[in-house]
């Protein structure tokens, strides 16, 4: 019995490689997913590297999602993986990440983790942007249907949005905007003068920014870079990406949070 055991055993090592040495694209995980599926209701685990990626994956449809950076650090890319989290990830069936977190490169080494379980998820809060990045997750989850209820969700609030954005002038507000933040602001209407980081400002940049006379500057919360052009008579806030900070969980908490910041929803 034990020597059948084994055999069994070298079997399964033997043949795991050949489970794992599929195309990297996105049909060939998918196909992986079809059967991940039917062996849990729940679908497939997941590790997501952040509380963006992770709540993109939970818009989608994803039931099992664990995420690695914790929501209380001010920039989630910066963290650093844990041994625990090594684990985490290699009895994953997926890991999901933005592609700038440095911390899942060498942990993807460090876990061993083949190209058809590493999967990219576009980050972005612009609502049409956004609302692509959750579908193409949930293509590849095979939870369409998931999708289209929260994107029900979503349309409501846009509307809700885009209602109180018909009252003011956003065409004719000037904004100087932090780089991660620019997509939104666009969406939303406001005439993008300048746009900042992300990196470093220097005094040319401020003086150069200034020399525009922006009515507003958005900030990022996670990486605050525009208080130096923060003065009496101009509007500057302050958004989230990343979902945690202020009571936020979801995807759509966070586009509520950054609406009633600026104004266009009532907190």
């Amino acid at each position: 019995m034990r020597n059948k055991f084994l055999s069994l055993f070298l079997l399964v090592v033997l043949l795991t490689p050949t489970l794992f040495a599929q195309g990297t694209d996105e049909l060939s995980a998918a196909s992986h997913l079809d059967s991940y599926a039917a062996l849990s209701p729940t679908g497939p685990s997941i590790v997501a590297s952040t509380s963006w990626v992770g709540a993109i994956a939970e818009a989608a449809g994803a039931q099992q999602v664990l995420v690695l950076a914790p929501v209380e650090l001010r920039h989630p890319p910066e963290y650093d993986f844990s041994p625990s989290d090594i684990i985490k990830a290699s009895q994953a069936d997926l890991v999901l990440w933005a592609g700038y977190e440095g911390f899942v490169r060498n942990l993807v080494q460090a876990a061993e983790i083949s190209d058809n379980r590493l999967i990219h998820v576009t980050t972005n809060n612009a609502p049409d942007q956004l609302a692509l990045s959750v579908e193409k997750v949930s293509v590849l989850l095979g939870t369409t249907e998931a999708y289209q209820v929260w994107k029900t969700g979503l349309d409501a609030l846009v509307e809700e949005i885009g209602r109180n954005s018909a009252r003011k002038d956003m065409a004719g507000t000037k904004v100087a905007v932090q780089f991660h933040h620019q997509a939104l602001a666009r969406y939303l209407g406001y005439e993008v003068v300048a746009v900042f980081g992300p990196q470093e400002l220097t005094l040319g940049d401020i003086q150069k920014i200034e020399s525009l006379d922006p009515d507003l500057i958005m900030d990022n919360w996670h990486s605050i870079q525009g208080e130096p052009m923060r003065k009496t008579g101009r509007e500057y806030v302050q958004l989230v990406n990343f979902p945690g900070p202020f009571e936020t969980r979801s995807i759509l908490d966070v586009l509520t949070y950054n609406a009633g910041q600026l104004g266009l929803l009532d907190q």
